[in-house]
């Protein structure tokens, strides 16, 4: 599946100069702007429309039914929240709405680089610690550092692309896998031959292993190091982390999420003709556990909590001075060795649980994160410090996956309006 479950898409800059499309949301745009009273739409009528004409072109092809939008415009400043559709497909699911959730997905990986670093400004626990000094039972990774887990360099395979994990998901859906059996799935033993490998590479099994670290160190379960932490100090009233299945009342709010994928997963053979993922196709996987996600992916929330939350990590209120420059420490994602910023030879980085990426809007942060059933996509466009934040509820191939569109023509709606 290419890194598609519970895993950060590449925001490829080359997408985002699709001019034809862009050119086809800009025309629905006006023509939308023109229906209003007094014909000159606001900055949140000119978001509506834009989420409103993406779903609607979007819709048979993702198989999504609704989408959310938040939109900080500054901080502290104004924001815009829209949404558009239904959280499910039956003919009495009710509108999204500001009380609809949605799984994070990655975009959650920051939640576990954040205890990370809060734990190392503690004293705790340093990024150059090795994994041997942490979990010496897996001793075939013990000269991996915690910070090369964190950037994904640490050549570990990724637990979530193999047939034990796609078996859980199609046989047991609502089976509670423990952190220790997602590593198993891809720790060495003699019988596997799962390939390392060399540079950057995007592995789930690393922020497994992370969120173990940091259990460890603080001596208390991870879920607890992310209410603690994260949740509470930092106001995310809509957010929740569970290791395993949510209760009802989370649930209740919870959209449905509805899996497209055909794609093969990453360790199938090259020329593989049918994905093991084949009977989730159109599955509602709202009610199934989340324990194959944990640290890697496992917290879902709103658009506004993601907004609030990726606010404070940009502008360093998570976490001292020192450990903030840690975590936006980039590796190219293309050479996988430390880079000072991006460029146009060189677009591409990956910090502590955060990417950064050269585009036709400028140099921005984003992450888009996917789950089974849900995608949840952030982009910080620095130079106007616009945080836009989209969520949506489907997991269709990568190449059916236009979900930054949505973001592009958000934030194009409110450049257009100012």
């Amino acid at each position: 599946m290419a890194e598609a479950e519970c895993a950060q898409a590449t925001l490829d800059p080359e997408e985002m100069m699709k001019a034809a499309r862009f050119t086809a949301l800009s025309a629905a745009l006006l023509l939308a702007g023109a229906a209003f009273a007094d014909g000159t739409p606001s900055q949140t009528e000119r978001v509506q429309a834009a989420l409103e004409t993406w779903l609607s072109e979007r819709a048979p092809v993702e198989g999504v039914t609704g989408i959310a939008a938040y939109v900080s415009l500054a901080s502290p400043g104004p924001a815009i929240e829209a949404f558009a559709g239904r959280t499910g497909r039956g003919p009495d699911d009710p509108p999204v709405d500001q009380n609809t959730l949605f799984g994070m997905g990655s975009t959650s990986k920051s939640f576990a680089a954040a205890v990370i670093l809060k734990l190392e400004a503690e004293g705790l626990l340093s990024l150059d610690d090795s994994l041997g000094d942490w979990l010496p039972e897996y001793s075939a990774w013990g000269d991996v550092s915690v910070r090369r887990l964190l950037d994904m360099t640490s050549g570990i395979p990724n637990y979530s692309e193999t047939e034990m994990i796609s078996h859980a998901w199609v046989e047991e859906p609502k089976r509670d896998l423990s952190a220790e059996e997602l590593v198993e799935a891809v720790y060495p033993n003699g019988s596997d031959h799962l390939p390392t490998t060399p540079g950057y590479h995007y592995s789930n099994t690393n922020y497994i292993l992370a969120g173990m670290i940091a259990a460890k160190a603080a001596g208390k379960p991870y879920p607890d190091l992310v209410r603690e932490m994260i949740i509470e100090p930092h106001g995310l009233h809509s957010t929740y982390y569970s290791q395993g299945a949510y209760p009802p009342e989370v649930i209740d709010r919870l959209a449905h999420g509805y899996f497209e994928n055909t794609a093969c997963a990453e360790y199938q053979p090259p020329d593989c003709a049918e994905s093991w993922n084949k009977p989730l196709l159109g599955r509602d996987i709202r009610e199934d556990s989340t324990s194959w996600m944990q640290a890697a992916g496992g917290a879902i929330s709103n658009a506004r909590d993601v907004t609030r939350w990726m606010r404070a990590v940009f502008e360093g209120r998570v976490v001292p001075p020192e450990q903030q420059a840690e975590w936006m420490r980039m590796i190219s994602v293309r050479t996988g060795e430390p880079i000072p910023d991006v460029t146009a030879e060189d677009p591409q980085a990956f910090a502590l649980g955060l990417v950064r990426a050269v585009t036709p809007q400028g140099s921005l942060w984003f992450y888009q994160g996917m789950t089974l059933g849900f995608r949840t996509l952030y982009v910080w466009f620095e130079a106007d410090d616009i945080l836009v934040t989209i969520q949506t509820n489907s997991q269709p191939n990568d190449e059916a996956n236009q979900l930054h569109d949505a973001v592009v023509a958000v934030y194009e709606a409110v450049k257009g309006a100012r």
